[in-house]
C-alpha cells in the first residue's frame, strides 16, 4: 500500500493487471513498426509519432530522420545498424548518434538502427543492406543485452528470427518468422501475480522484465558463442562486398546502476569485440571513454529512460568519427 500510495493515490482501490498495462503502452509505439518475415519487425517507412515521449520520423526508405537541411558532403555513405541506441530512444531525430556522426562526417549517415534487436537481426538486416546501398562504411553498435537477445525466438511479444550453433558455424531458425501471438502473459499465474505492484515494481528494480511480463521465448542457444559466430558472419559480409566494417560496443544505464553485474556485462561485450577482431574487424569499445567523462559518477546526466541522451548519443559520435 505504501508503494502504491507513493506511485498514485488511485492505485489505493484500483488494481489492474500491470503486465497488461506495461503491453499496453507498448502498443502506442506499435505503429511504427512492420512486421518482416525475416527480420521480425522493422521500422514503417513513413510513419511519425512519439517515441518515449520524443519525436519521431522514418523516412521512405525506413531510416530515422535527422534534422532537415543539414547540409552533408557528397562522399559514399556512412551506415549504421544496431538497436534502439543506434534508432534514438527518447531523443529527438537531431540528438541521435548517427544524427551527430553526419554533423561530424559531413557524410551521409543512414540510420537503420531498429528498437529491441539481437546481434543476430542487426547482422541480418546489414546483410540485406549494404549489397543495395554501397556504403562505404557500415557501423555496427551494440549493448551487452544485445548478446542476450540472440538467444530468443521472441522479445517483447514479437517472433524473431535465431541462429542455431551447428558445427562450427551457424544455421538460421524461424525464418519466416511466426505472427502468432506470444502466449507468456496470458499464462495463469501471471494473470494472478500481475495485480501484484510490490512484485511489478520489485521485478523493474532488479531488471527482470522478460521473467516478469513472460513475452519472451528462450532458443537454449549459447548466447555468447552465437554472437562470436555472428562476428566472423559480419567480417564476411564486410569482406565479400569490400566495405569497411567497425563493431561498437556502448555501456548500458544497468551497468552503473548494479556495478557488479555490470562488470560481468562489460566483459560479455569486450569478448563480443574480441572475436570480432580475429575476424578481422575494427572495433571499439566505448566503456572506458564513457567513465573518463563521468558516466560512473552521474549515470543521469548520460542515460534518458535507461538509454543515450543527446550528451552521451554526441560523445557516441565523436568516439565512432575518431576510429573512422
Amino acid at each position: 500500500m505504501a508503494l502504491r500510495l507513493r506511485q498514485s493515490t488511485d492505485l489505493l482501490w484500483r488494481f489492474p493487471n500491470f503486465i497488461q498495462l506495461d503491453l499496453q503502452s507498448d502498443e502506442s509505439e506499435r505503429p511504427q513498426l512492420r512486421y518482416d518475415r525475416v527480420l521480425g519487425w522493422d521500422l514503417q517507412p513513413g510513419a511519425s509519432g512519439l517515441l518515449a515521449g520524443r519525436p519521431i520520423t522514418i523516412s521512405a526508405e525506413g531510416f530515422r530522420n535527422h534534422t532537415p537541411g543539414v547540409r552533408v558532403g557528397r562522399g559514399a555513405a556512412i551506415l549504421a545498424v544496431g538497436d534502439s541506441y543506434t534508432e534514438g530512444y527518447a531523443v529527438a531525430d537531431d540528438e541521435t548518434w548517427p544524427a551527430h556522426l553526419e554533423h561530424l562526417s559531413g557524410r551521409l549517415v543512414l540510420a537503420a538502427g531498429v528498437r529491441d534487436y539481437g546481434l543476430d537481426q542487426m547482422v541480418l538486416k546489414a546483410e540485406r543492406l549494404v549489397p543495395v546501398l554501397r556504403p562505404d562504411t557500415v557501423v555496427l553498435a551494440f549493448i551487452a543485452s544485445d548478446i542476450d537477445r540472440t538467444g530468443r525466438a521472441a522479445r517483447n511479444m514479437r517472433h524473431k528470427p535465431y541462429f542455431a550453433v551447428s558445427g562450427d558455424g551457424l544455421v538460421l531458425r524461424n525464418v519466416p518468422v511466426p505472427t502468432g501471438p506470444v502466449p507468456g502473459p496470458n499464462t495463469p499465474i501471471r494473470r494472478v501475480l500481475g495485480h501484484s505492484y510490490l512484485l511489478h515494481f520489485i521485478m523493474g528494480r532488479v531488471g527482470a522484465y522478460e521473467l516478469w511480463r513472460g513475452d519472451t521465448v528462450d532458443t537454449g542457444q549459447d548466447s555468447d558463442l552465437v554472437a562470436c559466430r555472428l562476428m566472423a558472419r559480419f567480417a564476411a559480409l564486410a569482406q565479400r562486398e569490400k566495405v569497411e566494417a567497425l563493431v561498437v560496443g556502448f555501456p548500458r544505464y544497468e551497468d552503473w546502476a548494479w556495478p557488479k553485474n555490470g562488470e560481468r556485462q562489460h566483459r560479455r561485450v569486450a569478448a563480443v569485440l574480441d572475436c570480432a577482431r580475429r575476424a578481422g574487424l575494427k572495433t571499439h569499445n566505448t566503456k572506458e571513454a564513457f567513465v573518463k567523462a563521468g558516466v560512473a559518477e552521474d549515470p543521469e546526466s548520460f542515460f534518458s529512460d535507461w538509454h543515450f541522451n543527446d550528451r552521451a548519443n554526441a560523445l557516441a559520435a565523436r568516439l565512432i568519427a575518431s576510429v573512422l
